[in-house]
């Protein structure tokens, strides 16, 4: 079902919700058509995954990487890579590519999504775009070799409690490979920050105010000890 589907039916069923839905609609499209994308497509079913708890591409709206935009800046986060895990059709990957990152690598495990989201990167005007590089990858991320340390991760609910689990032990092991690298995790959505907060009990931690709340965590191998009583 497409997005104008979507909002036509929901309109048509909820008179005052659909109408503020058809003007973020209007904005996002407006948005999408000044960085020279396409990302108002939003997927209903989950895509299957290793753990099999994956959850459909629901793009976060523009206003809320505005805020995450502000936030980067203001606090001197690493323009180094950018590691989108679940990027859907790559909203952030092109809004957030006027920041001049060296890298941004989004992961997407539906193969339709991510030829999507492939397509945007390429299509970004280079007025807006400051980034060097661009990529997309097609898989599961428990699967593919990512590289956690270093840079900005970025989440936007994309899956539940037990992917989270698993991803954080692998955040665990780079962090103890390389004690004198950092990650910063910025968590869209954030419904699991449990999982988060028992994997890296030490971690600092900040919540960024906006239209929806983001959750950022400053990871290292000494946010991994345990608290002492």
């Amino acid at each position: 079902m497409s997005y104008i589907v979507h909002v036509i039916r929901l309109v048509i069923a909820n008179p005052v919700r659909g109408f503020w839905t058809t003007l973020r609609f209007f904005s996002e499209f407006a948005m999408d058509r000044r960085i020279g994308v396409s990302t108002l497509r939003r997927e209903f079913r989950a895509h299957p995954s290793m753990t099999g708890d994956s959850h459909p591409c629901q793009p976060v709206p523009y206003v809320v990487l505005e805020g995450l935009h502000r936030f980067i800046l203001e606090n001197r986060l690493p323009l180094t890579t950018f590691l989108d895990i679940g990027c859907g059709v790559g909203r952030p990957l092109a809004y957030l590519s006027k920041l001049p990152f060296e890298r941004m690598t989004g992961v997407e495990i539906n193969p339709d999504v991510a030829a999507l989201a492939r397509r945007n990167a390429t299509r970004i005007h280079t007025a807006w775009r400051k980034a060097r590089a661009i990529q997309v990858l097609t898989g599961d991320a428990l699967t593919l070799p990512l590289e956690f340390t270093g840079g900005i991760v970025y989440l936007a609910n994309p899956f539940g409690p037990e992917t989270m689990r698993a991803l954080a032990a692998q955040i665990r092991l780079q962090l103890l490979a390389h004690p004198g690298l950092e990650a910063h995790l910025i968590y869209a959505h954030p419904h699991f920050t449990d999982v988060l907060e028992a994997a890296f009990p030490r971690a600092a931690k900040q919540v960024i105010e906006g239209l929806q709340a983001c959750h950022y965590f400053r990871l290292s191998a000494a946010s991994l000890e345990e608290r002492s009583a």
